[in-house]
C-alpha cells in the first residue's frame, strides 16, 4: 500500500504556488496525495486527475464559525483516512488542523512556517498570534521554515527547538520554474507591456508584485515613488501588479488619491501572467515588513530585474547584499527613496545587480533543485517516525 499524504492550506492560491509542484513529485513516485483547501470547481477539475481533492471552505482572517466547525471537519477526515503524513501551511488552516492531526495519531505532522504573521502586530494581537505559532510548533512533529534567519529568529523567540526545524537548501519552498520565468523571452514580453501601457516608454520602471497591503510596505513604496517622481525625476514609472488585500489594506486615503491620479503610477491588478509583466520591470521593489523568503524576488531575479528589498529575515537571504540587490530598513520611505533614486540614475549598477541576481537564482533556486531537496527532506521526516 502506498503511503497516504495529506497537504493543507487555507486557499488554493497557496496550494498552487507553493505546494502542488512539490506534491507532484510524490505522486510520480507512487504516493497517494490528498489536497485540502478552500477550492473552486476550476481547481478541482485541473487537479483531480493527479490528486484526491477535498474542498473544505475556510475564510481568511478571524472567523468564529470556522473556529468552531473546521477542527471537527479535520478530525473526521483524519479519522476516516488514516493518513501517514499531514502537512499544513498558512495560519488558519494550520490552526484548525494541528490538534485534530495529533489527536488522530498521525505519525508525521509537518508545519510549514513560511512566514510569521504576529511580527507585524503589536499589543494583545501580537501576543495572541504568537501563542498560535507556539501551538502550531508544539503540536507538529517537524517544522519546515522558509529561511535560515527566520529559523534563528523563531528559535530565539521560543517558538521551537532548533532540532525540530529544517530549511530547504539555501531557503525557500519550490523554487522558480525557469521555463516560465525565462529571461530569453524578456524583451518580447517587455514590448507587449509597453504597447499596453505607452506611458512606460523610455522610463526606468520600478515594479511591485504581490498583494497590495500595508505589511508589504506598499505605503512606503508609494510615498517614496511620489516624492521621487515629483521632486527630482520625470523619467521614472511605477507598475504595481497585484490585487488589494481587503483584510490588511488600511492605506491613508490621501496617499492613495495621489497615487491614483499620478500618470506614472499604474495599478495593473491581479494577473496569472506575472512573468510577462515582470519583464517590463527594471527594478523590483519589495519593501515588506515580514516575509518567509519571497518567491517574487526569486522570480524577478530570473527575469533579469535588479532588486531593492528590506533588510529582514527572508528577503535579505534571497539576494546577496550590494551584489545582487540593495537592502533598506523596513518602514523607512526615506531610505527606500534614496535607493530608488540611486538605481534610477545608475543604469550600469542596475545591470550589474540584475546579472548577479540571475546567476544566483539559477545556481540556488531553480525549481528542479528545490523540488528534489524538498522531496528528500519530507522522506527524512517520514522515516524519522517509523
Amino acid at each position: 500500500m502506498p503511503k497516504k499524504l495529506c497537504v493543507i492550506s487555507t486557499t488554493e492560491g497557496t496550494m498552487n504556488a507553493f505546494i502542488i509542484p512539490a506534491m507532484e513529485i510524490f505522486v510520480q513516485r507512487g504516493y497517494d496525495v490528498t489536497l485540502v483547501c478552500n477550492m473552486s470547481e476550476k481547481f478541482i477539475r485541473k487537479n483531480a486527475g493527479k490528486f484526491r481533492c477535498v474542498n473544505l471552505p475556510m475564510k481568511r482572517g478571524v472567523s468564529l464559525s470556522d473556529l468552531v466547525t473546521k477542527p471537527w471537519r479535520f478530525w473526521k477526515l483524519f479519522r476516516r483516512e488514516k493518513f501517514d503524513y499531514v502537512q499544513y501551511a498558512t495560519t488558519n488552516a494550520s490552526f484548525y488542523a494541528c490538534l485534530p492531526a495529533r489527536l488522530c495519531g498521525v505519525k508525521t505532522r509537518v508545519y510549514c512556517q513560511w512566514g510569521l504573521l504576529y511580527v507585524g502586530y503589536s499589543g494583545m494581537k501580537r501576543w495572541l498570534f504568537k501563542w498560535v505559532e507556539k501551538l502550531l510548533c508544539a503540536t507538529a512533529t517537524h517544522i519546515t521554515v522558509a529561511s535560515w534567519k527566520n529559523r534563528e529568529f523563531a528559535v530565539q523567540e521560543g517558538l521551537m527547538p532548533a532540532d525540530k526545524a529544517s530549511v530547504i537548501g539555501d531557503g525557500g519552498t519550490v523554487g522558480v520554474d525557469l521555463s516560465v520565468f525565462d529571461i530569453a523571452r524578456r524583451e518580447g514580453y517587455r514590448a507587449q507591456v509597453l504597447a499596453q501601457y505607452p506611458v512606460l516608454q523610455g522610463k526606468t520602471i520600478f515594479g511591485y508584485v504581490g498583494r497590495i497591503e500595508k505589511d508589504k510596505g506598499v505605503a512606503e513604496l508609494l510615498t517614496a515613488f511620489l516624492e521621487l517622481e515629483h521632486l527630482s525625476r520625470r523619467d521614472v514609472a511605477l507598475l504595481l501588479i497585484g490585487g488589494f488585500d481587503q483584510l490588511r489594506s488600511g492605506f491613508d486615503p490621501e496617499l492613495m488619491r495621489r497615487a491614483r491620479v499620478c500618470p506614472a503610477v499604474i495599478f495593473h491588478g491581479y494577473t496569472e501572467d506575472v512573468h510577462i509583466y515582470m519583464s517590463a520591470i527594471d527594478v523590483l521593489v519589495h519593501p515588506t515588513y515580514r516575509e518567509g523568503f519571497s518567491m517574487v524576488i526569486q522570480q524577478a531575479m530570473a527575469m533579469g530585474c535588479a532588486v531593492i528589498t528590506t533588510d529582514i529575515p527572508g528577503p535579505s537571504e534571497v539576494i546577496e547584499k550590494d551584489v545582487s540587490g540593495l537592502l533598506v530598513p523596513p518602514r523607512d520611505f526615506t531610505a527606500l527613496g534614496r535607493a530608488m533614486n540611486w538605481l534610477a540614475q545608475d543604469g550600469q549598477l542596475r545591470e550589474r545587480l540584475a546579472r548577479a541576481g540571475y546567476r544566483r537564482v539559477c545556481e540556488r533556486f531553480g525549481r528542479e533543485r528545490m523540488l528534489e531537496l524538498t522531496y528528500q527532506d519530507r522522506i527524512r521526516m517520514m522515516n524519522d517516525k517509523q
